[in-house]
């Protein structure tokens, strides 16, 4: 019906059929809802790609980039021209709801390692959703050793702490108790002083008081003499 007039049939049906393809590549291409997904998955991508990269040494980066390059190279499927109009040094097709599904399913550890398979030579056409789950069990393992290893040394490290601390308590405790049998030497040492002089102090109070006593009587003696004289 939307055919120029004076088409045959084989023609009609020929023409309709593009017609229909470029509707439904038109709505496609022109499909905010699909752009903004794809801008979304794109930013995902290379921001898995960028904490890829720096957190590789350079020989690890250029290793990755090697080992990718080489397994590319050998399933090459590609040729010269359709490389050249790709317009791109090297590029994949993947699902890119499939790619967002996973990022919110399983969180961005999963969508990097995905894309790290993808640098390392893995086909995008390969990547469905039980691939995707197999590398989050992969992700998850992963953590799961991770977080063991960060408990064990945590608790390795706390054992240290006690022991250094036990062993500062017991050696203040060591020296705690020198001091205390040291005083307590010292206080048994100044009573045995004092015990010593007690006796001295007593010889010259007696002492004291024999000279005392020697001297009243010498006034008692002195005075009938005094007293006869006068007579």
């Amino acid at each position: 019906e939307n055919s120029p007039a004076g088409m045959s049939e084989e023609e009609k049906k020929v023409y309709l059929e593009d017609w229909r393809s470029a509707k439904e590549w038109g709505g496609f291409l022109y499909s905010i809802e699909r752009w903004e997904r794809i801008a979304e998955v794109e930013k995902i991508v290379c921001n898995a790609c960028k904490e890829i990269c720096l957190g590789l040494r350079e020989e690890e980066l250029l290793g990755l980039l090697a080992e990718g390059g080489m397994k590319k190279t050998l399933k090459e499927e590609f040729s010269e021209d359709k490389a050249k109009d790709a317009r791109y040094l090297e590029y994949t097709v993947v699902d890119d709801v499939l790619l967002l599904d996973a990022h919110r399913e399983y969180g961005g550890e999963v969508t990097k390692e995905l894309v790290r398979q993808m640098l390392l030579g893995k086909e995008g056409k390969d990547i469905d959703k039980r691939y995707v789950d197999r590398v989050a069990g992969v992700v998850r393992e992963r953590q799961r050793k991770r977080e063991e290893e960060t408990e064990r040394s945590v608790k390795e490290l706390v054992g240290d702490e006690e022991k250094a601390k036990s062993k500062e308590e017991k050696a203040k405790s060591k020296e705690e108790k020198a001091k205390s049998k040291e005083e307590k030497a010292k206080s048994k040492r100044g009573r045995k002083g004092k015990s010593a002089s007690a006796p001295s102090e007593q010889e010259e109070e007696k002492k004291e008081s024999e000279v005392e006593e020697a001297e009243q009587g010498g006034e008692v003696e002195a005075l009938p003499v005094e007293i006869g004289g006068a007579r």
